[in-house]
């Protein structure tokens, strides 16, 4: 999402955020340990498919003697999807051997699992503490505030999200912003109080108010278990720990500065995520905080994508995200990177063509017996570029300026037989 009268496109990162679609379902899914980072991905998917992949490796590894070891499901709705199983530890110590004779610097990053919204990927956001409190949150590069329900919000979508409200009495760290801390807000009364208060609107028609507070927080972890929170942490790229496990996520825990809804309009309220979590290049937004309170020591994130056909309300896995880097592994082919051409705010590139592909296709990477179906549309440059591209993960559309219709749609016609519509279609079986 992002605010009013921006042109935007879909997709990926940026300068400071690097993304890759991963479509490879093998790799995708197993857990990966980079010796030269340090960084871990975690599986994202079901409990039990976990385990199916660990008895099948396990088994071409050791043969008979991996039928020994016990592979038995924790009871559910007890326990996460995630949690610990008789043999953990056996895994963990394997994959941890692994770098064992590894000497070379260990950069400390998160990797956290995004599930399948309707059109938008989130992430889990726990808040609070003794008891953290999960608020799941889309993933957006085209807004810099992360923001939630809380207590005081009414008819806040709660039938439709994957949460409650955020019960800000419960926490023990919960602070409202005093007026001379206003972190993007402006001081107005709130409830009888004197507050931070925030708004925003988006290009859709949905927005949001709020009044801003402080509270401890971490992203990721297990999905349907509240970890442990211990206070602030702090991370350095001289620390040589494996953060393997997704219980290990709390020890990224920091204060978040964000803001506490009180009222919600438009798609906020339909939305299968309970709030959003601003990822610009700005100083409010999450990965800035983040950094900025030293929980990670590299002022980067990285967003993997993936897609499902269906966005359950107890979580569809669809990619993950890295706090504090990249992870090469997650990438089917070579990066190739787009400049940012704005030091702050949106994230926004440089377009140089637009192509359509003859016949269509799935997905979007383009081999090169595909080029002779790539047909470039008739457009200038500088046309294509008219008020500022950006990248944007949290709207399901994208944007282009009015000057790219005609060639668009001549191009179209050429191509399919017919004039380019919105007219609804039926396909055959």
């Amino acid at each position: 999402m992002l605010p009013s009268v921006v042109v935007i496109a879909v997709l990926m990162v940026n300068a400071n955020a690097a993304a890759k679609s991963a479509t490879d379902g093998h790799n995708q899914h197993r857990v990966l340990t980079n010796s030269e980072t340090g960084t871990i991905t975690h599986p994202l998917i079901p409990h039990k498919t976990h385990l199916d992949r660990r008895r099948r490796e396990l088994h071409q590894k050791y043969g008979a003697d991996s039928e020994q070891l016990d592979f038995t499901l924790p009871p559910r709705p007890h326990t996460s999807r995630h949690s610990q199983t008789p043999n953990h530890e056996a895994i963990v110590s394997s994959l941890r051997a692994k770098n064992k004779h590894n000497d070379e610097r260990s950069l400390q990053q998160q990797m956290g699992a995004l599930y399948q919204g309707y059109g938008t990927h989130y992430v889990d956001l726990w808040v609070g503490s003794p008891d953290p409190q999960r608020q799941t949150v889309i993933v957006d590069t085209g807004s810099g505030v992360t923001a939630f329900p809380c207590e005081e919000c009414k008819g806040c979508g709660d039938s439709y999200h994957t949460d409650m409200y955020f019960k800000e009495s419960k926490s023990k760290t919960f602070r409202p912003l005093e007026c001379n801390e206003c972190f993007r807000g402006y001081c107005a009364t709130v409830g009888g109080a004197k507050r931070c208060r925030i708004s925003m609107s988006y290009a859709e028609g949905s927005s949001w108010s709020a009044y801003e507070a402080n509270d401890l927080c971490y992203a990721g972890g297990p999905h349907d278990v509240a970890l442990t929170v211990n206070g602030p942490m702090t991370n350095s790229e001289n620390d040589h720990t494996d953060h393997i496990d997704p219980v290990d996520a709390s020890q990224f825990a920091f204060e978040l500065a964000f803001g506490c809804q009180i009222s919600i309009t438009g798609l906020f309220i339909t939305q299968l995520a309970d709030g959003i979590m601003g990822m610009e290049n700005e100083k409010t937004s999450f990965w800035k905080q983040m950094h900025l309170k030293n929980a990670i020591p590299r002022p980067e994130f990285s967003l993997c994508f993936s897609r499902s056909n269906e966005a359950a309300r107890d979580g569809t896995g669809a990619g993950a995200m890295t706090l504090g880097g990249v992870d090469p592994r997650l990438h089917m082919s070579p990066m190739v990177f787009a400049k940012n051409v704005k030091g702050s705010g949106f994230y926004a590139v440089h377009l140089k063509s637009v192509y359509l592909r003859e016949g269509g296709g799935v997905s979007a990477q383009t081999a090169q017996a595909d080029m002779g179906r790539m047909h470039k549309l008739a457009i200038d440059e500088n046309q294509l570029n008219r008020g500022n591209v950006i990248v944007d993960s949290g709207t399901t559309d994208s944007y282009f300026t009015s000057a790219l219709a005609g060639p668009f749609k001549k191009k179209w016609k050429e191509l399919t037989g017919k004039d380019y519509n919105h007219n609804p279609v039926s396909l055959t079986p």
